[in-house]
């Protein structure tokens, strides 16, 4: 399928500027000139673009990692040390805004009042967050705020995500 086809070009892609950061990095550290390993961090657009909603970005990560350690297999690395480069060199970065912005598309319970479908809300996001934390997704945080429907780039508390929250998830899950 075109789903499939493009996956598998996307994790191949990931993988090969991965593998490319990693050679980079080691040339740095060699170098006495690294201060931090380069990684590839994809970021969750906006919700039309696929690998925006948190499930597409754990299916982008972790596919692309799973491809870097089999073509880092393929060049003599052991599974375990191959894992550790692909988790180090393959992460994303998570827009807080942009999680925001699939408030826009939140179905609510028509029998619950506003504040409580927007609370609803905010625990959906806080635990697609968490899960994105405990599998180690996220390598980088952009700390924005909007009104969930634009973005905005609002100062962190100048919209309605709940940045406070999101920031004690990430620090919960290191």
């Amino acid at each position: 399928s075109a789903e499939t086809y493009a996956l598998r070009e996307a994790f191949d892609s990931y993988a090969l500027s991965a593998i490319n950061a990693m050679m980079h990095s080691d040339k740095l550290m060699k170098e006495g000139k690294m201060k931090k390993p380069l990684t590839i961090a994809m970021e969750n657009l906006f919700p039309e673009s696929y690998g925006a909603h948190p499930d597409e970005l754990v299916k982008l990560v972790l596919g692309s990692r799973e491809r870097m350690v089999e073509m880092l297999k393929q060049r003599g690395y052991s599974e375990e040390n191959a894992k550790k480069e692909a988790e180090e060199h393959i992460t994303s970065t998570m827009d807080t805004g942009h999680l925001n912005m699939w408030r826009k598309y939140w179905k609510g319970d028509t029998s619950k009042s506003m504040k409580e479908n927007d609370e609803d809300y905010n625990k959906w996001m806080l635990d697609k967050l968490g899960e994105l934390a405990r599998k180690k997704i996220i390598g980088h945080v952009h700390i924005d705020d909007n009104y969930g429907y634009h973005d905005d780039h609002l100062a962190p508390g100048e919209g309605n995500a709940p940045i406070r929250e999101m920031i004690k998830v990430l620090k919960d899950n290191n």
